[in-house]
């Protein structure tokens, strides 16, 4: 990940202390066993974690002497609290199926939800994804591929969780995915700055739509994100003041980073969002 400059260890602390969960966390908010969620994850019951923060450290010793180190590395992976809500969802089916058998239904149940979701906001009217028209049906082929390619193994890999509100369900993630294709399809993909005063009020209530859905994203890597690209770099243009900036005040820089000694932050953003 390539950190912003100015942001500090803290930061992201509390960025991940806010939005998101450990495993043995949902464990103990849902009353699962935690190898129980492990095999969710595994088998597609459930979202992987958003971020996984990696660290490596050095054990030295000097021994007779001589240097004695050992390399230790961990993982902490963070999942987004929306998956609590959807564990406690699926919960009382997991009774009397196997995760490994239950996985296959809800990847069917989300399918037809993220379906709804596209008629639901309308991505009709901005001819989403090239499957979708106010003069036919949606190209079932073309959908398919769309969720396949896409939209699952997004699902599948937590990254949801980072740029979706209400991630647990597929309506919201829909709802996210048109916000962001139609703020494209009018900025020309953020690149323009001109805009009549009709184009202006589309933009701004486009921009609207998109922070309702859309959270800020981490301190660290938002300056990648669509919210960057296509809502703060031309809120300028159409007198919109984006939902974080109405919140608080611009943070002062500070010196330092994310990645400290032996850290390396990941993100599942997905390359679109």
């Amino acid at each position: 990940m390539n950190a912003q400059p100015g942001w500090t260890r803290q930061d992201l602390d509390a960025y991940l202390s806010d939005r998101y969960v450990s495993l043995d966390q949902v464990a103990d908010k849902t009353g699962l066993d935690r190898d129980l969620l492990e095999e969710q994850v595994d088998t597609g019951c459930m979202p992987g974690p958003s971020y996984e923060l990696r660290s490596r450290e050095e054990l030295y010793a000097s021994i007779n002497g001589g240097s004695d180190t050992v390399e230790l590395r961990t993982v902490a992976r963070y999942f987004a609290k929306d998956v609590i809500a959807w564990v406690e969802s699926i919960a009382p089916r997991l009774r009397d199926s196997s995760p490994a058998e239950l996985a296959p239904v809800l990847k069917s149940e989300l399918r037809a939800a993220f379906r709804e979701g596209l008629i639901e906001h309308d991505g009709a009217s901005i001819e989403y994804e090239g499957f979708m028209s106010l003069t036919g049906p949606i190209d079932p082929a073309k959908f398919d591929t769309h969720f396949e390619e896409y939209i699952w193994p997004n699902w599948r890999a937590g990254t949801w969780g980072i740029c979706v509100h209400g991630s647990e369900r597929m309506q919201n993630v829909a709802r996210k995915t048109i916000a962001v294709s139609r703020l494209e399809r009018l900025t020309d993909d953020g690149t323009k700055t001109d805009y009549a005063k009709s184009e202006a009020r589309e933009v701004h209530a486009a921009m609207g739509e998109y922070d309702a859905i859309v959270p800020p994203f981490s301190p660290h890597d938002r300056h990648e994100s669509s919210r960057a690209r296509l809502v703060e770099a031309l809120g300028d243009e159409v007198g919109y003041v984006f939902s974080s900036a109405r919140r608080t005040a611009t943070k002062s820089p500070r010196t330092g980073g994310p990645q400290g000694e032996g850290l390396h932050f990941r993100r599942r953003e997905p390359a679109r969002t």
